[in-house]
């Protein structure tokens, strides 16, 4: 199975002056380099599920051949140029996720896109990104309250791209020290909204993972 790897920038919400400027001077060698941009939002346009996310400016780009090719653009001379001449390098992490096969998971409870019959998203890509991170505290309560999760993000034809733990986590720049990140994509904001303030994730989801997990829950087109 071809597993892509994802390059994650995010920029923390104090920065705002040059942030644009230096996502797409990114994007643009990263598609010259073979790099796929899949999302990327300043931390205005940054939606917060979780109560104390932060809300980050962040840009994702795809990289097909895998995590060699993500950490061989982050240390490449364009990029390191573009990189050197930002003033905010200290509010930056960077960092690399193991992606999920680009068939997905077949015969396996997690939502991929090998969950769904075959040309399902031909028209709607699900181009909106939720992204996950966090810390497990209850591994066994974290199990019972995915099977919740799945359920409705099945309902919502939502799927995962990465779901990793700290070991598919390649670290560039800055810190992270959670146990968990995850992207999920959905077809619209409106679904996810519809997933998060349903009456099963609210009152069968949420009172289940609380004090099970502490994590961060943000959505950007």
């Amino acid at each position: 199975m071809n597993s892509p790897a994802y390059l994650v920038i995010r920029v923390h919400p104090d920065t705002q002056d040059g942030v644009d400027e230096y996502f797409r001077s990114v994007a643009t060698v990263a598609n010259y380099k073979g790099g796929m941009e899949i999302g990327s939002a300043l931390a205005t346009n940054v939606e917060i599920f979780e109560p104390g996310s932060i809300p980050f400016a962040t840009l994702i780009i795809k990289w097909p051949e895998g995590e060699q090719s993500a950490i061989v653009f982050w240390n490449c001379i364009e990029h390191q140029s573009i990189f050197r001449r930002i003033k905010f390098k200290d509010n930056i992490i960077a960092f690399v996720a193991q992606g999920l096969p680009e068939e997905g998971l077949p015969n396996d409870p997690t939502p991929t896109i090998a969950s769904y019959e075959p040309n399902t998203f031909t028209d709607n890509k699900n181009e909106v990104c939720l992204i996950i991170d966090g810390v497990i505290l209850e591994t066994e309560i974290i199990d019972k309250y995915r099977e919740i999760l799945f359920e409705i993000m099945i309902e919502k034809k939502s799927y995962y791209t990465v779901i990793t733990l700290t070991e598919g986590i390649n670290l560039l720049h800055g810190t992270w020290k959670e146990d968990i990140f995850a992207i999920s994509k959905w077809p619209s904001m409106k679904n996810i909204h519809e997933f998060w303030y349903s009456d099963k994730y609210q009152n069968e989801g949420i009172p289940l993972r609380t004090g099970a997990g502490k994590f961060s829950v943000i959505a950007f087109n």
